[in-house]
């Protein structure tokens, strides 16, 4: 180890030369400077460019600018083609308008779409509402309902709290007709008025309704019998209609009543059938088809 002297006095010689080298450094005289010629040097470095650069830093920025150009994303405008509005043809009697939302109102007469687009159709009558695209149907509206026909694809019907899918080659008829009771459809036996071929029947039969009484009452009933076995509902019903207001208390008021009931039924009047039925109630209280009558009206209210 070293003695404390020792390092005492080394330190005390190297503060001793440190003083002598600050009074000689002090001692040495500054060399003038030449403001003049400092001003020229300053204003040399100024004016030095150095053009070489030049087309180095054009070609970078002409780099750069290539660079962004080539990342820059390219948006292309694509057209996709609207769907094809379908073709929509009236009857002369149609009641028919477009609503601003797009779907078409049908009140009364026939409607149909004459080609399958993917356009969507929306079509409203006043029982149900039809809705399809990629398909030709035809719709018609009358007082008994809807009746929906399709010649391709499919329409998708839709009724309160009914849906039918409907296809190609089929016919639906909405509402339906509602099930009519056995016991109303029944005939009633009567005594033949006139006994003869069809037609000649026929005759006598509408020369003896011009009668009064219970003849004139039973060849009104039997007239209509004979008019439906021929295919005539309208001249039936005429014949049933006459009856009851010519006899609404006659003998055979109750079955001439229920005939008309049935057949307004089956023609999808049931605006009319209804009237029958309830009239048919008041009157004819004590009749033990009562009930079927009920039955075959709430059918029709619904």
């Amino acid at each position: 180890m070293t003695e404390p002297g020792a390092w005492s006095s080394s330190s005390d010689e190297r503060d001793v030369k440190a003083a002598r080298l600050v009074a000689l450094t002090a001692e040495i005289a500054p060399a003038p400077v030449d403001l003049a010629s400092w001003e020229r040097v300053v204003s040399a470095s100024r004016r030095t460019r150095d053009w070489r650069l030049v087309p180095a830093f054009a070609a970078a920025v002409l780099s750069g600018v290539l660079l962004v150009l080539w990342l820059k994303p390219v948006t292309k405008t694509v057209e996709v083609a609207a769907p094809e509005a379908p073709v929509l043809v009236a009857s002369a009697n149609a009641s028919w308008a477009q609503q601003p939302s797009g779907v078409v109102r049908l009140e009364a007469g026939r409607l149909s779409v004459q080609r399958a687009t993917a356009g969507r159709v929306v079509l409203e009558t006043p029982h149900a509402t039809l809705e399809a695209s990629r398909s030709r149907f035809l719709a018609e509206v009358t007082a008994g309902g809807t009746t929906l026909v399709v010649q391709e694809g499919e329409v998708l019907l839709r009724a309160k709290d009914v849906t039918r899918v409907v296809k190609a080659g089929e016919t639906l008829v909405w509402p339906p007709t509602p099930s009519i009771p056995e016991p109303l459809s029944q005939v009633a036996a009567t005594t033949p008025v006139c006994d003869a071929v069809v037609g000649d029947r026929l005759e006598c039969l509408r020369l003896e309704a011009k009668g009064d009484g219970l003849l004139a009452q039973a060849a009104l009933y039997e007239l209509g019998v004979l008019e439906l076995k021929q295919g005539n509902r309208a001249d039936a019903l005429a014949a049933w209609t006459t009856s009851v207001s010519r006899f609404p208390a006659g003998v055979l008021h109750p079955e001439v009543r229920l005939a008309l009931l049935v057949e307004l039924t089956k023609e999808r009047r049931f605006t009319e059938a209804l009237s029958v039925a309830r009239e048919f109630e008041r009157v004819c209280a004590d009749d033990p088809r009562l009930g079927d009558v009920q039955a075959l009206r709430h059918s029709l209210e619904r």
